[in-house]
């Protein structure tokens, strides 16, 4: 039954919007099946992770997602119902279609260009590449001895790898659509740039989405094909590490478990419950706010849960980026279980209200390209306001990059 409880509940808050929007448009959810193989239905339904964790674990676990889900999937459904006929002001409701587009091509060549050439910048002034790095974990982390290198060009290379990531969708969609032989030498460039930083749903994510919404939108044989490639996809990611040498088989693993520690939020999440109830720190809401201070700030979500999970190790010693928690659990640890219900209520409405407006859009337009831009708004400003709970600085440089696009501005 624990495990039943564990695989709906988070279920709902990775697929309920396949409730509202049950339709091949419905792109941003698409990508979330491949992520839910790898860090749902394998840990759960094959590798029965919780049979390795204290009782006492394991049912606050469940109940906490349990009370997170009943709270959060009505709210996600009447914000969608109150959503229905709603839009925004943005430039793309404003100009004709072609004029756009043609904004947005121009746009998009000079924030390649510029990402491109900060990336190159950044790893000469570091003096080093992460995927070929003596230790290339530290490397990515830019941890131990390749810290002080790292924060010689830390804003550049960060304001870099962010306006790549978040334009990279769009810069696909416009080689698709237009077969620009310049703009395909752009992605091309810029995804090897970003490869080498190990960083793996950043520098591939957007040439994923980009695939996954052509194929969306082509017809329900392409679609079919999307979801098994999708999974594949996942897999494919989870032997990265293996792939290009950076981590060894050794004779204790085996497929299902490499598969699981691709994505290994479930286990993971256990392991900051232990420690959690052998010391409970709640936050208060700090957490909610904590990422936005510069530095390891102790409230950064990222700090915060690596605290809890060694809190006698040096944050800049430990190979982790920190923990992902589910958000009934953040509701948990910062306002204990009137947390649980206050989070989930309020996110669950956002959600829903401004996945409506994005429906909305998708009826609107016709352009594949305008849809692109549709989708990168969606998740640059929208997902901001919808994780409120989790806010943090790294969401500022996608924020006021898809900005540009939205709004009017005079390029000459």
């Amino acid at each position: 039954m624990d495990n039943l409880i564990i695989f709906t509940s988070l279920l709902i808050f990775a697929f309920s919007s396949y409730i509202v929007w049950p339709s091949r448009q419905n792109v941003v959810s698409h990508l979330s099946v491949g992520g839910g193989f790898i860090a749902i239905f394998v840990p759960i339904v094959i590798l029965n992770v919780k049979q390795d964790y204290p009782e006492s674990v394991v049912a606050l676990y469940v109940s906490v997602l349990l009370l997170g889900a009943v709270c959060y999937l009505p709210f996600f459904i009447l914000g969608f119902a109150m959503a229905k006929g709603k839009t925004s002001k943005f430039t793309f409701d404003v100009l004709p279609e072609a004029v756009f587009e043609k904004r947005t091509v121009k746009l998009t060549q000079f924030l390649m260009l510029a990402g491109i050439a900060g990336l190159a910048i950044s790893y000469a002034g570091m003096g080093f590449i992460p995927m070929f790095a003596k230790d290339p974990i530290a490397a990515k982390l830019f941890r131990a001895q390749y810290q002080a290198p790292y924060l010689r060009v830390a804003v550049l290379f960060r304001s870099s790898f962010y306006i790549l990531a978040t334009i990279m969708p769009i810069a696909c969609i416009i080689w698709y659509k237009f077969r620009s032989g310049y703009f395909l030498l752009l992605v091309l460039a810029a995804l090897v740039l970003m490869s080498f930083s190990l960083v793996r749903a950043g520098s591939f994510g957007g040439v994923v989405f980009a695939i996954t919404i052509v194929m969306s939108l082509k017809s329900r044989k392409h679609f079919i094909i999307l979801m098994f490639g999708i999974i594949g996809i996942f897999i494919m990611s989870s032997f990265f590490y293996y792939i290009i040498g950076v981590r060894t088989f050794t004779s204790n693993d085996n497929f299902w478990k490499i598969l699981a520690a691709g994505s290994s939020d479930i286990q993971d999440q256990f392991e900051f419950l232990v420690k959690f109830e052998d010391n409970p720190v709640f936050t208060y809401g700090r957490t909610i706010y904590g990422g936005l201070i510069p530095g390891h700030y102790k409230w950064n979500p990222s700090v915060y849960t690596l605290s809890i999970i060694a809190p006698t190790e040096d944050i800049n010693q430990v190979g982790s980026g920190g923990i992902r928690l589910p958000l009934p659990l953040w509701g948990y640890v910062s306002f204990k279980w009137i947390g649980v219900v206050l989070f989930c209520v309020s996110t669950g409405f956002l959600n829903g209200y401004f996945l409506r407006i994005l429906k909305n859009w998708f009826a609107k337009f016709s352009s594949i390209l305008i849809k692109t831009v549709c989708i990168t708004a969606f998740g640059s400003i929208y997902g901001t306001i919808i994780n409120f709970t989790q806010l943090n600085m790294f969401f500022m440089p996608p924020l006021v990059i898809i900005l540009l696009y939205v709004y009017r501005f005079k390029w000459r």
